[in-house]
C-alpha cells in the first residue's frame, strides 16, 4: 500500500491496527482508501491508507463509496446542515451544486486564510513531515451555527481527499508514504483546496437532481418506454427547469405543436438545422455557450435528393459519427429522438456563393469519423475565467479527470490528447501534463483557453462536434473566402449568429399555416425555438477564439472577440 497517514499526537502509528488500538475508528473513504478517524475537543485526526493501484482498483471500493452515501442518510445529526444547502447559505438544493470551487492553493511552508459559509475563520497550512510525507492542517473557528459544516476537496493530480469540517478547531491530515513523483508535485505546486458548493447532506440530493437531466431516452428504439429514443416527461421537465434556473430563459410551449410536413423543395444546400433535445447534454451546451440550440445539422442536395448531414454522438440515433441521411428518414429519426427542429435558411446571396461540389468533396474525406469528444468543451472555452458557469471551476478539471481515468481509461485518453496538442507534447498523462504546465509558468485555465485547431488529427481521426462540422462544411464550400478560421471553435450559437443566416426569410405556406406568427419554420417539437443574436456577426479571421460566455452578463460578447 501507498500510505497517507495521519501524524499522530503521540508515538509512531505504523499500521491500521496501531490506529485502532488508540481509539481511531475505521470509516469508508470516497476514493477507495482505508480511512481512520479520531475526534477530540478541538482536534480531528485522520489516517488514509491509499490503495497502491489507485482509485477504484479493488472490489470493496464501490461498497465503500456507497457506504459514504448511506452514512450521510443514517447520521443526519452529524451531516445535516439544513441552513447550508448551496454556495450561498439559504439557497435550495440545486443542479450541479455538488461541484467544488477553488478556494486557494496551499504550498509547503505557506499559510492562507479564507471565510466559508459555515466558519468565518479558516486557516490552512502545509508543511513537510517525515520522509516523503506532508502535513495539511485546516483550522476552523466561528461557526455560523452549531449544525453547520463545510466540505472540502484537497487535490493534486495524483492524490485527493474529501473531508467534512463539522467541529471547530484543528483538522490535521498527514499524507505519508508518498512516492517521489507525488512528492515532487506537492513540493512544486502544493495542494489545491476546493470547497464543495453544497453541504454534505445536500450533495447526494444535488447529484440525484442533476442525474434526472440525463436519465432516460438512452436507446435508439422508439418503442421502448422511458429508456427508448424519446426523452421521458420527467427528463424534459427537469431540463426546462434547469435552463430557466441556470440562464433565466424559459422554454415555452408551442401553440400548435403539430409537425410541419415541409416539402424538400423549400430547403436549399447549406441551410442550417437548429436542434434541441432535452437530454442534459444539449442543455450543458446552452448553459455554457448561451445558445438556444444544442445540436446542429446542415442540408445538402446530392443527386437530386435532399440529405441532412451531421456529426452525431448517437446513443439514441440509428448510428453514430459523421453521416448523411435522406431528409425524409432524418425527420423520422428526429421525431423518434424528441428533437425540436427549426430550419434557418442561408441568405440567397450566401447560398449562391456556396460551392456545393467543394463542400461535398470535403465531406467525403470525413464521412464516418467520430463525433468530437476530444474537443467537446473547448469550442466554448475561450477565456481563462469568463467562459464558465458559476459553479464550474476549471481548476478542478484535472484532478477529476485523473479520478475518472481510474474508472474509465478512455476518459483520460480523450482529455489528455486535447491538452497534449495545446502544449505540443505527446502521450503525457495528467500528472506529466501538470508538470509541463508548471515548468512553462502556465495554468490549467490558460491551457483550456488555447484555441482548438482544425488541423489537429486525434488518434481516432479529425474531431468535430455538430456545430463545428456544419461550419467546416461551409468553410470547405468557400463561405469564409480566404479567412483563417477554425471551425472547431464554433458553438451552435456561433454558427447561427453568423450573418450567413437570413433573419427574415419568406416562409412556405405550410409553416405559416402551422404558426402564423413564426419568424422561422419549426418543423418538429413541442416547444418554441427562439434565437437571440441570430445573424448579427459578420465573419472575420480567427473569430470565436477569445469570447467570454458568462451567464451573469447575459452571455454578452464584445465585437471582434
Amino acid at each position: 500500500l501507498c500510505v497517507l497517514l495521519l501524524a499522530p499526537a503521540f508515538g509512531a502509528l505504523e499500521s491500521i491496527e496501531d490506529h485502532l488500538e488508540v481509539g481511531f475508528e475505521q470509516i469508508a473513504h470516497e476514493f477507495g482508501g482505508v480511512q481512520l478517524m479520531r475526534e477530540s475537543e478541538g482536534l480531528a485526526e485522520y489516517a488514509v491508507y491509499w490503495p497502491e493501484n489507485g482509485f477504484m482498483s479493488e472490489p470493496n471500493h464501490i461498497l465503500d463509496a456507497y457506504s459514504v452515501v448511506l452514512n450521510s442518510i443514517k447520521n443526519p445529526e452529524k451531516y445535516n446542515a439544513s441552513n447550508i444547502i448551496s454556495c450561498n447559505p439559504g439557497a435550495k438544493s440545486d443542479y450541479f451544486k455538488f461541484l467544488p470551487v477553488e478556494i486557494g492553493t496551499i504550498k509547503i511552508g505557506e499559510t492562507f486564510t479564507h471565510s466559508s459559509p459555515c466558519f468565518a475563520n479558516n486557516t490552512v497550512t502545509l508543511k513537510l513531515g517525515d520522509a516523503n510525507s506532508v502535513i495539511l492542517e485546516h483550522t476552523v473557528e466561528n461557526a455560523a451555527s452549531w449544525t453547520c459544516s463545510d466540505s472540502y476537496f484537497y487535490a493534486t493530480t495524483q492524490n485527493y481527499h474529501i473531508t467534512n469540517l463539522f467541529f471547530k478547531g484543528v483538522h490535521r491530515t498527514t499524507f505519508n508514504g508518498l512516492t517521489d513523483y507525488q512528492m515532487k508535485e506537492i513540493q512544486r505546486s502544493g495542494f489545491k483546496v476546493f470547497r464543495v458548493c453544497d453541504s454534505l447532506s445536500n450533495i447526494f440530493p444535488d447529484i440525484f437532481k442533476t442525474i434526472m437531466l440525463f436519465l432516460g431516452g438512452l436507446s435508439a428504439n422508439p418503442n421502448l418506454p422511458f429508456i427508448g429514443s424519446h426523452p421521458p416527461f420527467w427528463m424534459v421537465s427537469a431540463n426546462i427547469e434547469f435552463i430557466k434556473h441556470a440562464t433565466g430563459y424559459e422554454w415555452k410551449k408551442r401553440a400548435n405543436n403539430t409537425n410541419t410536413n415541409l416539402d424538400a423543395q423549400y430547403i436549399k444546400s447549406g441551410d442550417f438545422f437548429a436542434i434541441t433535445r432535452f437530454d442534459g447534454l444539449d442543455q450543458i451546451i446552452e448553459w455554457g455557450a448561451g445558445s438556444h440550440a444544442g445540436h446542429s445539422a446542415v442540408a445538402m442536395w446530392i443527386d437530386n435528393e435532399l440529405y441532412v448531414l451531421e456529426s452525431q454522438a448517437a446513443w439514441y440515433w440509428p448510428r453514430p459519427n459523421i453521416q448523411k441521411n435522406l431528409y425524409k428518414d432524418w425527420l423520422q429519426y428526429a421525431e423518434n429522438a424528441g428533437y425540436q427542429v427549426t430550419i434557418l435558411p442561408l441568405k440567397a446571396e450566401v447560398q449562391s456563393k456556396l460551392n456545393v461540389s467543394k463542400a461535398l468533396e470535403w465531406y467525403s474525406t470525413v464521412e464516418g469519423v467520430p463525433y468530437g469528444y476530444h474537443n467537446f468543451l473547448f469550442g466554448w472555452i475561450d477565456t481563462e475565467a469568463d467562459s464558465y458557469p458559476p459553479v464550474i471551476d476549471p481548476n478542478v478539471v484535472a484532478p477529476v479527470i485523473s479520478i475518472l481515468e481510474g474508472l474509465v481509461s478512455e476518459v483520460g485518453i480523450i482529455f489528455n490528447e486535447a491538452i497534449n496538442f495545446r502544449l505540443g507534447t505527446s502521450n503525457l498523462t495528467v500528472p506529466q501534463l501538470a508538470e509541463v504546465i508548471d515548468e512553462r509558468n502556465l495554468t490549467w485555465p490558460k491551457v483550456f483557453a488555447m484555441p482548438e485547431n482544425d488541423s489537429w488529427v486525434y488518434s481516432d481521426g479529425p474531431n468535430m462536434v455538430c456545430s463545428s462540422f456544419v461550419v467546416a462544411l461551409w468553410k470547405a464550400g468557400g463561405l469564409f473566402d480566404d479567412m483563417e478560421i477554425h471551425a472547431t471553435e464554433f458553438t451552435p450559437r456561433d454558427a447561427y449568429s453568423l450573418t450567413f443566416i437570413d433573419p427574415k426569410p419568406v416562409l412556405p405556406q405550410a409553416c405559416l399555416d402551422n404558426d402564423p406568427t413564426a419568424q422561422f419554420c419549426q418543423v418538429l417539437g413541442d416547444y418554441k425555438m427562439e434565437f437571440p443574436q441570430l445573424s448579427t456577426v459578420d465573419p472575420y479571421p480567427r473569430m470565436n477564439e477569445r469570447c467570454p460566455s458568462r451567464v451573469q452578463d447575459n452571455f454578452y460578447r464584445p465585437a471582434g472577440c
